[in-house]
Order: C-alpha cells, then sequence, then structure tokens
C-alpha cells in the first residue's frame, strides 16, 4: 500500500481535471436522490454486510469437525483459515477500492457472488483442496465487500438528508462488521451441535440467507456514478499532514484483528481444558468477544478518536497479558476474560480507526481510504493464527508460541499510542499555527 501526496484542490467554482475527466467519460448516472429510499437503504446494505460477514465466520466451531470426522490435521486447518485471510488481502489491494470509480453496488453483487460460490463448494465437498478454494473465495469476495459497504453505508446517510457531521455511519458499519462477524460464530455452533450433518447443513442454510442478501443489494440505490479512471492497485491518496494519523488507524485496526486471531485459534483448545466440548459454547463465547467490540463502539459512539484510542490500547494490552496467563496457568476462565477485555478495547480502536479514515479521504476515494483500514486488519488477524500453526508443527510448545505473539500484540499496541500522541501534538501545532 502506497502513498500520494494529494494534489492541491481546484479553486472554488472551477472543476478539477479528475471531476471533468468523470463527466466526460460517465457511463451511468445515478438514480434520482431520493432521501426517504436512501434511509430505507441506509438499513438494507448494514444487513446485507453483517450477514455476509457471519458467513464467514460460520466455520469457527467447524474447524475440530474438520479434524475429527474428515481427518484435517492442525497445518491443514492453518492453512484453511489463513486462506481466507489472503483472499481478503489480495482483494482489498487490487479490487476493493474499484468501487469508487465502478460504483458501489456491482462491488457488493459480487464480493456476495463470491460467497454464494463458496457455499456451494463447502456443501458439495469436504475435501481439503476444495475447502481451501472455497475460503480463499470466500476472503476475496470479503475484500470485494469490506471497504465498499463502509463506503456505501456513508453515502446513503449523506443521501438521506442526515447530519452530515454525525457518527452514526461509521458506527453502524463497524456493528454491521463486527455484529456479523460474532453472529458466525453462534449460528453455526447451534446448527452443527443440534442439526444433523453438521458440516453441510450451515452453508445449506447461508445459502438461501446469501440469496437474500443479494437481493437486499439490488434494490439500494447506486452513490457513485460509474466514470473511467485507469486501474492501479490500492494507493491511498492522502494530504502530507494526514500520512501519521492513517498509518497509526492502519496499525490500530490490525491490534484488534490480533486479538481476534489469537482468540479464534487458542478458544477451542482452551474450552477442552476446562472440559467444555459443546462447539454451541465455543461459538458463544468466540462471539461474546466480537459483540464487546461492537457494544463498546455504541456506548463511546460521542467519543473522539483520540480517547477512543486512549480507552482501546490499554485494554487491549490488559486483555493479552490475561489471555496469556490464563493459557500459561490453565485457568480458561482467566482466558476467557482477557479476550473480552481485549476485545472490547479493539471495538473502540476500530471505530477511531475508520473515523480517521473517513476523515482524512480525499473527495471520491472514501472506499480506497477505507480499505487500507482493513488490509492492516486481516493481516493482524492472519499473522497469529499462521504464526502459530507454524510454530506447533516445527515442534514448540502452544505454550511458548502464545508469549511470543503476546509480547509481538503489546509492542504493536505500545507502538500505536506512542504514534497517536505524536500526531495528536502535531495536530495541536499546526492548529496554533493556523
Amino acid at each position: 500500500m502506497t502513498f500520494q501526496v494529494e494534489n492541491p484542490p481546484a479553486p472554488t467554482g472551477v472543476p478539477s481535471a479528475g471531476a471533468r475527466q468523470a463527466s466526460a467519460h460517465s457511463e451511468r448516472p445515478l438514480q434520482e436522490h431520493s432521501p426517504r429510499r436512501h434511509s430505507i437503504a441506509f438499513w438494507l446494505i448494514a444487513l446485507a454486510f453483517g450477514v455476509t460477514m457471519s458467513f464467514t465466520t460460520v466455520p469457527t466451531t467447524m474447524w475440530s469437525l474438520y479434524e475429527r470426522t474428515v481427518h484435517y490435521s492442525t497445518a491443514m486447518v492453518t492453512v484453511a483459515f489463513t486462506a481466507y485471510s489472503f483472499g481478503v488481502l489480495l482483494a482489498l489491494v487490487f479490487v476493493g477500492h474499484i468501487s469508487d470509480w465502478q460504483g458501489r453496488k456491482p462491488i457488493l453483487l459480487i464480493g456476495i457472488t463470491c460467497q454464494l460460490v463458496a457455499a456451494i463448494v463447502l456443501v458439495s465437498s469436504t475435501d481439503f483442496a476444495p475447502v481451501v478454494v472455497a475460503r480463499f473465495i470466500s476472503g476475496a469476495g470479503i475484500g470485494m465487500i469490506t471497504a465498499t459497504a463502509t463506503a456505501h453505508i456513508a453515502e446513503l446517510h449523506l443521501g438521506s438528508g442526515r447530519d452530515p457531521l454525525s457518527e452514526r455511519p461509521a458506527l453502524t458499519a463497524t456493528a454491521a462488521n463486527l455484529g456479523g462477524l460474532g453472529a458466525g460464530p453462534v449460528i453455526g455452533g447451534a446448527l452443527t451441535q443440534f442439526l444433523p450433518h453438521p458440516l453441510v447443513v450451515p452453508y445449506a442454510v447461508y445459502l438461501v440467507v446469501l440469496v437474500i442478501a443479494l437481493a437486499l443489494v439490488m434494490v439500494a440505490p447506486e452513490t457513485v456514478p460509474r466514470h473511467h479512471r485507469d486501474y492501479r492497485p490500492q494507493h491511498v491518496q492522502l494530504a502530507r499532514e494526514d500520512r501519521g494519523d492513517y498509518m497509526t488507524a492502519v496499525f490500530g485496526g490490525a491490534t484488534l484483528f490480533c486479538v481476534l486471531g489469537l482468540t479464534t485459534s487458542l478458544l477451542p483448545q482452551v474450552l477442552s481444558g476446562l472440559g467444555i466440548s459443546s462447539r454451541f459454547w465455543e461459538g458463544l463465547i468466540a462471539a461474546c468477544v466480537l459483540f464487546a467490540s461492537a457494544s463498546v463502539q455504541i456506548a463511546l459512539r460521542h467519543a473522539v478518536t483520540d480517547r477512543l484510542y486512549a480507552i482501546g490500547l490499554p485494554a487491549i494490552g490488559v486483555g493479552v497479558i490475561c489471555m496469556v496467563l490464563g493459557v500459561l496457568t490453565g485457568l480458561g476462565a482467566l482466558f476467557v476474560i482477557g479476550a473480552l477485555v481485549g476485545g472490547a478495547g479493539g471495538g473502540a480502536i476500530f471505530r477511531g480507526a475508520l473515523g480517521t479514515a473517513a476523515r482524512v479521504a480525499p473527495e471520491g476515494r472514501a472506499g480506497e481510504s477505507a480499505a487500507g483500514i482493513f488490509v492492516g486488519a486481516y493481516l493482524g488477524m492472519a499473522c497469529p493464527v499462521l504464526g502459530i500453526g507454524i510454530a506447533t508443527a516445527c515442534g514448540i510448545s502452544i505454550d511458548a508460541a502464545l508469549v511470543c505473539f503476546g509480547i509481538l500484540v503489546l509492542a504493536l499496541a505500545t507502538g500505536v499510542a506512542a504514534s497517536a500522541r505524536a500526531c495528536q501534538r502535531a495536530r495541536a501545532t499546526r492548529v496554533m499555527g493556523d
């Protein structure tokens, strides 16, 4: 992900070269503006976003079933898990920002279609190669959806005639994202625990649900006129003075997803140590971590970014320490408490990160700016899972691997805190200079 200093704006009343080019090459005008339609579509897109995200975490409680019934090894589960994250990353870098000039709806429709394809493959086969391919396709679809849906929700909010400075769009998008991720393990855990054919039924249910999500997107209005722009990979344009704030937000998002990666990769082992083998309870606890993140964002909806960082970063530090101590001492309850505290703190940081991305994004590049935050976030999720999987495959104990990754997450949180403080001082200096 590279940066380019934003060009100075054109004088008032004079269209910029980019605007003239967009107008000259416009291929499809926007539909007639309707505040009421935009207001309804705001919730439809949020619902479709949440539903689609929940599909990606349905397998959270199913990996132990793949190990027991299809004889997957730990390394195979790690590969299947990380295939999803790398699919997300590749799509974010190469596709996610295209919605800024090709329109939000086409990219959302393609992304949800990818989920449908993945669901069909997972229903059809439990073999390792098809599962890995399906998880990669699912990740690629989510890489298209995350930043696009976040930007679309913000634009629908503006089109509904509501306060343009409201925190409502960022709050709703983040709640849909994390709430959807949290709902997946609960739904998957319940379906696999209480219904027959546990490796088929959850995906079959989502085939229907994803078709509904596709229909919700189809009826929503477009918010971005389609126009010509030369293709390039993800390339965030920022004013020079905003680079520090943006990179702090990127690494802030990574800290939350590091906690989520540690939680999902270690939770089955921790619960088995407590004598809990219920997939429903496993999914419920994983969901509570994500719901804690969403709840904190609602509770702190009026907080400024600096305050969100000040609250969230210490909470992540405390949470990771509790998780490490919980595994080392065999106190599973301590691990769960740490995951909840870390997830809650990460939720505050992630909301601040998306708010920063929206604030510093140049006009017409909101999706691109949000995509950069998710690149950092999913790197943060993939690294702990992949690292712990490789470490255990090489004969390193799970305790030693966890301590190492716990230290890395604490170092990351400390670095984000120092960067946030430096950016705050720089902004104060610029204000005084003005």
